[in-house]
């Protein structure tokens, strides 16, 4: 039979033991609390960032499939540099399991470039938008960094002849 004392000592023990793990838990200091007893924590991704990342990836690879039917359709347009980029940030953000359904490009090559120029555009002010609803700051650095890069093109695809 437990002791009357035994039974308060091991009531207030477990209270102590939970008021501190959940002031921790309130001032986020978990992770240092596991890593000093020698667990090595791992972050669990944001739920809002998960799904924002499953709408990138599909944006990003709908950007690509658009840049290589362009590039297919107009092989003496130089655009390898694009498809390469958008092949990188599709990779970056993941890269989808089907390949997304797009308009066929204009044949006259300077309204393919438009179309193109439009779509880096939107997708560079998206990523923009993304960047700052985004909650990982890792995440908020790759599509800054994408926005930026997306802009670029945006503006040198103008030159594409």
């Amino acid at each position: 039979m437990i002791s009357r004392r035994a039974l308060l000592g091991t009531g207030a023990a477990t209270t102590a033991a939970a008021a501190a793990l959940g002031g921790a838990a309130l001032t986020h200091r978990l992770d240092d609390i596991a890593r000093s007893v020698g667990i090595k924590p791992h972050p669990e991704p944001d739920p809002s960032d998960s799904r924002l990342l499953a709408r990138v990836a599909a944006d990003q690879n709908t950007l690509l499939a658009m840049v290589e039917a362009t590039a297919g359709a107009h092989p003496t347009l130089r655009l390898d540099r694009y498809v390469s980029i958008s092949t990188s940030h599709a990779t970056a953000v993941g890269v989808a399991g089907s390949v997304p359904d797009v308009a066929i490009p204009s044949t006259d090559p300077a309204t393919a470039i438009r179309a193109l120029t439009s779509a880096y555009a939107k997708a560079a002010r998206a990523r923009a938008t993304d960047a700052v609803e985004a909650v990982s700051p890792a995440l908020v650095r790759v599509l800054a960094s994408m926005s930026a890069g997306l802009f670029q093109c945006a503006d040198a695809i103008k030159d594409v002849r």
